[in-house]
């Protein structure tokens, strides 16, 4: 569990989060409203390639897919806040969007908000994120992985180290980012630069 500051570091949890994902991943998603998952899903989606300004949260509409132009080639996601039965999930296309066992349809992932009222129709095996309020903006994060997570690339770089502000841009770095704790090449030879050009007598 770590303590998110503000909605920008969620989203750079998420991003994190989804470097990890792969075809048929799902992400069930808890917590009160407001309490930042939809900030969360933006940045899973950034992480996926795709633009965070797209997502928005389907509650009226039951399930978004937004289409992603990696490995994975589309993220679902569902909002299950207004469903009272698993049997309404058919009219959302959820035999089209998951497989038998409920992973997310084969070149897919997938993140679930309020899951525990489809709990029948979740698959054994998923992520399961809680956010909780600890202020106005600060938020808990707690985060459980399946077992079989535990050897994917970058595990332990999601789970060993927390998301960082860059010290040239003041943007949020995503713990799995390659120039972590920059969030690019750019602002990592910037920074490197400052050290070794030597400072003129006059500029002192």
């Amino acid at each position: 569990m770590f303590t998110s500051p503000d909605p920008l570091a969620t989203e750079a949890f998420g991003e994190a989060a989804a470097h990890l994902l792969r075809s048929g991943d799902v992400v069930l998603l808890r917590g009160e409203l407001g309490a930042g998952k939809t900030a969360l899903v933006r940045g899973i989606a950034r992480g996926l390639g795709i633009k965070p300004g797209a997502v928005s949260s389907p509650t009226f509409v039951v399930v978004n897919q937004y289409a992603a132009p990696g490995a994975i080639t589309s993220l679902t996601h569902v909002d299950a806040y207004r469903v009272t039965s698993v049997d309404e999930l058919d009219a959302a296309g959820w035999d089209r969007l998951f497989s038998t066992g409920g992973a997310a349809a084969p070149g897919t992932a997938a993140v679930i908000e309020w899951p525990d009222r489809i709990a029948a129709a979740l698959p054994a095996e998923a992520v399961s994120v809680e956010l909780t309020h600890a202020g106005e903006h600060e938020r808990e994060i707690a985060a459980a992985f399946p077992d079989s997570w535990a050897l994917r690339p970058d595990m332990d770089l999601l789970i060993g180290r927390r998301a960082v502000v860059c010290p040239v841009t003041g943007r949020w770095v995503p713990p799995t980012s390659k120039t972590y704790p920059f969030s690019d090449a750019r602002s990592r030879d910037a920074d490197l630069y400052r050290w070794i050009v030597p400072v003129e007598d006059g500029d002192r």
